[in-house]
């Protein structure tokens, strides 16, 4: 009996400690591990100003921008952007801005007239709270960037700032905003004519006239207006208004335009400015003629030269075999040459008509200085209307190299290959199917011929082939390359029936049209 109490009494002390360890366990302290994972957010562009200042508060969206008068003007395209992971996971280096006319886009190489990309922008990450960064990017605008308001001919186009940002996770962020860039008339004119030493009953001539140059100073295509007034002489007599005589060329007195007291349109016609690396100028020349007797002395006087803007249409050329008057809206052989914009190329709108008609398909060009036409049918009419038929060493102006002026104006040239491709792409073609030979492409035939969507008309003047037939008039339109293929050239052509584009080589003895491109 007293075994069993001892057995008893042992288990009650088990018990009871393991009652006690329990106890203990579950009222005692300990860490234990947390963790949470926080995804990434991309950055946003919050807001963007155009303003005049670093950081500024001022906003030219309802103003637009006017350039400065043949300077550069800096422009600050500022806001704020936020990142919802702090603003620490922005780095400032990945800011960048294009500042693009609009159908440029912000994938466009960087240009003074169309494309300003800024790649370093500065930026200020006390502003706001923890999550927020100002930034400022300066854009230096030149005074020929393209303007795009109601009074220019860009009128349907705008500038947009496209803002980006990425964060270090490399998420980006971006946000656009459009403005207008106004147009600013703006020409550098000559200060004074200084006819020098004449003596009594001089004429000038070529050699002996006054050239005054005229320098592109804004955005705007521009005229000047010219008049005049009377030379009073300081020992005797004066000089007329009508004495004095302008040219646009060089030449002499008997081939100048008579100096009047009424202010006459030069139709000089300054275009815009498009190099980067040098200015646009244009001369006037100035002649006069002395009388043979009755002035003596000094002479001295005033003539006006004033600006003012062409109209908001196409650029005008004026060149030689020009179909159209200067306002490009009447058809009288006025001496001028629409064209037409497409993508960033500017092409004549009408086939050259320059030179002089050969007397048959059958009577072949010679390189000399006088340029050589076909008109279809031998008919001058066909050329007024269709402009004329060159063949590709006439076309070239008797060289080889490719994108050469040939017989195209100052600063114009004969299309390239590959300019023909940049052309086809912007209508629609893929790069396989403008590098292809053959009818190529989809609808860019239909939108290249007269009255189509890209404003080219392509007219169907037809041919003259290497053994002096006319053909295809009605039908077929054919334009030279610049670009050879051994004794071949490339070229371009469109029919009636077709909606593609073809693309080929061949002799380049054949008869085709001619469309000049902008340099």
């Amino acid at each position: 009996m007293s075994t069993n109490i001892k057995i008893f009494g042992t288990l009650i002390s088990v018990s009871f400690l393991l009652i006690v360890g329990l106890v203990i366990r579950y009222t005692g302290a300990a860490d234990v591990a947390t963790t949470a994972e926080i995804t990434n957010e991309p950055p946003t562009v919050d807001t963007i100003r155009f303003s005049t200042t670093a950081y500024g508060a001022d906003d030219l969206t309802s103003s637009g921008i006017l350039p400065n008068v043949g300077t550069d003007r800096t422009i600050h395209i500022n806001g704020v952007m936020s990142d919802a992971n702090g603003e620490n996971d922005i780095a400032s280096s990945t800011i960048n801005l294009v500042f693009h006319k609009t159908t440029s886009t912000n994938i466009c190489l960087a240009d003074n007239n169309d494309c300003y990309v800024i790649n370093s922008c500065d930026t200020n990450y006390t502003d706001g709270d923890d999550t927020q960064i100002a930034y400022n990017c300066e854009v230096p605008i030149q005074y020929f960037i393209d303007a795009t308001d109601a009074a220019s001919i860009y009128a349907e186009d705008t500038w947009t700032a496209y803002v980006a940002v990425e964060d270090l996770a490399t998420a980006q962020g971006t946000l656009t905003a459009t403005i207008e860039v106004n147009s600013l008339l703006a020409l550098n004119l000559p200060d004074a004519i200084d006819y020098g030493t004449r003596t009594l009953g001089e004429v000038s001539s070529s050699t002996t006239n006054v050239e005054t140059t005229i320098t592109q100073r804004g955005n705007t295509k521009a005229d000047v207006q010219v008049s005049g007034g009377n030379m009073a002489c300081t020992a005797l007599g004066s000089l007329a208004t009508s004495t004095q005589a302008w040219a646009l060329t060089s030449v002499g007195h008997t081939a100048s335009t008579i100096l009047t007291d009424t202010l006459v349109a030069t139709e000089r016609n300054i275009d815009l400015r498009t190099d980067e690396s040098n200015e646009l100028d244009v001369n006037l020349y100035w002649n006069i003629a002395i009388p043979a007797s009755g002035v003596k002395g000094t002479c001295t006087g005033s003539n006006t030269i004033a600006v003012i803007a062409q109209p908001a249409g196409p650029l005008m050329v004026q060149y030689d075999g020009g179909p159209y008057d200067a306002t490009g809206e009447n058809r009288n052989n006025g001496g001028y040459y629409r064209t037409v914009t497409i993508g960033t190329q500017t092409w004549f709108k009408d086939n050259l008509n320059a030179g002089v008609m050969l007397a048959s398909g059958t009577t072949e060009p010679t390189n000399d200085s006088t340029i050589q036409k076909w008109c279809y049918d031998n008919s001058t009419t066909n050329c007024d209307n269709e402009g004329g038929l060159y063949n590709w060493n006439e076309t070239m102006g008797y060289v080889t190299t490719e994108g050469a002026q040939g017989i195209c104006p100052t600063g114009w040239h004969i299309p390239t290959d590959n300019e023909y491709k940049t052309l086809e792409i912007f209508l629609g073609m893929t790069q396989v199917e403008a590098d292809a030979t053959g009818w190529r492409g989809t609808d860019q035939g239909t939108q290249l011929k007269v009255g189509g969507s890209s404003g080219f008309d392509g007219v169907l003047a037809g041919n003259r082939n290497s053994s002096g037939a006319f053909g295809n008039q009605g039908s077929s339109a054919n334009l030279w390359s610049s670009s050879i293929s051994g004794s071949d050239a490339w070229i371009r052509n469109l029919l009636s029936v077709f909606e593609t584009v073809y693309r080929n080589t061949i002799d380049q003895d054949f008869g085709f049209a001619i469309r000049c491109l902008k340099d």
